[in-house]
């Protein structure tokens, strides 16, 4: 039976750099400790798929060990697909010269350089020229060939969230929707209420692992299911002191959880 494992810790870029790791036989993800999210790369047997391209800064990082680990060239990469809008998820796009995929509501924006919603000039980078070629729906299916990707609309930190699940293997790739340990913050067009919807989702899905763009991933069917319903019971309790919030004090004098709309950027 295959183990996930480590394959290298990037030491020609130290700690800017990401961490490879080996997930199933076809899925390895570059894992960060630092400002960005993990990329993961699935080799098909039609096409080979990059789930979020990360921060710029690292960019360097992921070619070397896409290159000298893996094996596969930048021109080798067939599709990137963005699980929301976060210059922390989109800013090395401009690296691959492939079709690129997110929910239209993150297509808009990437589009249009929305620089509240991207936040790439805060960060010094250039964001303005990055397209989207393929706006994804709800169930819409992407066929790897050896591997099926299935999206999923998971709006809540963002309007333009989504998760990507593979049906018959059962595991789940959740961006910034699900985390080990914690929920997500609330940025923009995000909605606590949406959220939480999104999780009901997914708690209705078999997942056997997940994946997310930040943190731990989560193995085992019921590990899983565990962290989902902690984290709808987390944003209902959050949802719930707002509203309580609101009812008992004078509005000027209501703030807002940190955690139910939070901007600071080293959080994204």
């Amino acid at each position: 039976m295959f183990k996930p494992h480590l394959i290298k810790e990037d030491d020609l870029y130290g700690k800017s750099g990401y961490i490879l790791n080996h997930l199933t036989p076809n899925v390895y993800q570059f894992y960060t400790t630092g400002p960005g999210c993990h990329v993961y790369l699935i080799v098909g047997d039609e096409l080979n798929v990059l789930i979020d391209t990360g921060i710029i800064t690292k960019f360097n990082s992921l070619n070397y060990l896409l290159v000298t680990e893996i094996g596969l060239k930048l021109e080798e990469i067939n599709l990137v697909i963005n699980t929301h809008e976060h210059f922390d998820h989109i800013s090395s796009n401009a690296y691959f010269h492939c079709i690129t995929a997110a929910h239209r509501w993150a297509a808009v924006k990437i589009h249009y350089s929305d620089e509240l919603i991207t936040k790439g000039k805060k960060w010094g980078l250039d964001l303005t020229d990055l397209n989207v070629n393929i706006w994804l729906e709800d169930r819409n299916i992407i066929d790897l060939g050896n591997t099926i990707l299935k999206v999923i609309e998971t709006p809540g930190h963002t309007s333009g969230c989504i998760c990507l699940y593979e049906p018959f293997k059962h595991y789940l790739f959740s961006g910034d929707t699900l985390f080990q340990g914690r929920i997500t913050n609330i940025y923009e067009s995000g909605s606590i209420s949406e959220y939480i919807n999104s999780l009901q989702i997914l708690n209705t899905l078999k997942i056997d692992s997940f994946y997310p763009g930040h943190g731990n991933y989560i193995i085992g069917e019921e590990l899983v299911k565990k962290e989902i319903e902690s984290s709808i019971t987390k944003a209902k309790i959050e949802l719930e002191t707002f509203i309580n919030r609101i009812k008992t004090r004078p509005l000027e004098k209501v703030k807002i959880p940190p955690s139910l709309y939070n901007r600071e950027e080293e959080d994204l």
